[in-house]
């Protein structure tokens, strides 16, 4: 095997991005390795402070778009770089709140060895590192009508915690959750864990336990997943008709579609701090939750779009 790059994408949090970048190079041993960092348009300095740390690193590229162009668009940008400059056999597209604790590119090569996958995601614990964020679900059946009532349903949430701010009613609602003060996130309680949930069989349960075997035709959480070669004969990356959310669904209903592989493997493993972009931009629980449910409204309406012309 040859040149495996990860990919990984800033917007305002540079030092998150450090972070992730030193992991990588702190753990990784594989000989032909490189790491582009993608600033996307944060106009906060970050560019240059990624550039100046990583100054004497040849490993470690920093390019930079001269706008927000949003997740989809932004990792696009370094998948293309890195195609172009390194021609990799694996690219790794991580969150810069990502944080690598092991080895993985000798295991990326030898689950592809032994499996090819087009796609592959590992198992990738919450901060807590009680919570288990893959697979997001064992199976998904991607229908018009059940993308109606996504549209439908966070359309509907958007409206209501606009209502709450508008009402002062945080503060009852935060108690629902479950959280204390108004700077927690949604689903924290008072331990400081934070509840995850899988999809199996339609229904959600608890990920508090890490899923040992290896699966296939799963739904892969977006904070970090790999790509092939064989996911490259059949697109350029990830579809860009989304600013923000639900690109990992869009993605995987595509593979489906062409009949590619995709695949969670447990010895893959990284630590996932969780929405640190979002927490800085959104202090408040109220504007956090309007700005998540806005957004995945309109990427599940382009979603609908797409489906349409695929059905």
């Amino acid at each position: 095997m040859g040149n495996i790059s990860f990919v990984i994408l800033n917007y305002k949090a540079y030092e998150e991005a450090i972070a992730c970048a030193e992991s990588v190079l702190a753990t990784q041993t594989w000989e032909d390795m490189k790491i582009v960092i993608v600033d996307n348009g944060s106009k906060n300095g970050s560019a240059e402070q990624l550039r100046e740390h990583f100054n004497d690193e040849p490993r470690v590229h920093v390019i930079a778009a001269d706008e927000n162009l949003g997740f989809a668009r932004g990792n696009n940008l370094g998948i293309r770089y890195v195609r172009e400059q390194f021609d990799p056999d694996f690219i790794v597209a991580a969150n810069s709140d990502i944080l690598f604790e092991e080895e993985v590119c000798g295991r990326i090569a030898g689950v592809y060895a032994r499996r090819p996958f087009a796609i592959l995601g590992g198992d990738i614990v919450d901060a807590t590192r009680t919570q288990h964020l893959n697979p997001v679900a064992r199976e998904r059946s991607y229908t018009l009508n059940y993308m109606r009532k996504q549209v439908l349903v966070s359309w509907v949430k958007a409206v209501l915690f606009r209502l709450i701010k508008l009402f002062h009613l945080k503060r009852t609602v935060a108690g629902h959750y479950g959280i204390i003060g108004d700077e927690g996130g949604a689903g924290e309680k008072e331990d400081g864990k934070k509840l995850t949930t899988r999809e199996v069989d339609g229904k959600a349960v608890s990920a508090d336990s890490r899923e040992t075997q290896e699966l296939e035709g799963v739904l892969l959480h977006g904070c970090c997943l790999v790509f092939s070669r064989d996911f490259f004969a059949e697109f350029d990356g990830f579809w860009e008709g989304t600013f923000l959310y639900a690109e990992e669904e869009i993605l995987y209903y595509l593979a489906m579609k062409k009949g590619l592989r995709v695949l969670y493997a447990p010895e893959v493993f990284c630590m996932h701090k969780e929405a640190v972009t979002t927490h800085m931009l959104y202090r408040d629980f109220c504007d956090a939750k309007i700005f998540y449910f806005s957004n995945i409204t309109k990427s599940y309406r382009r979603f609908l779009k797409l489906m349409k012309e695929y059905e």
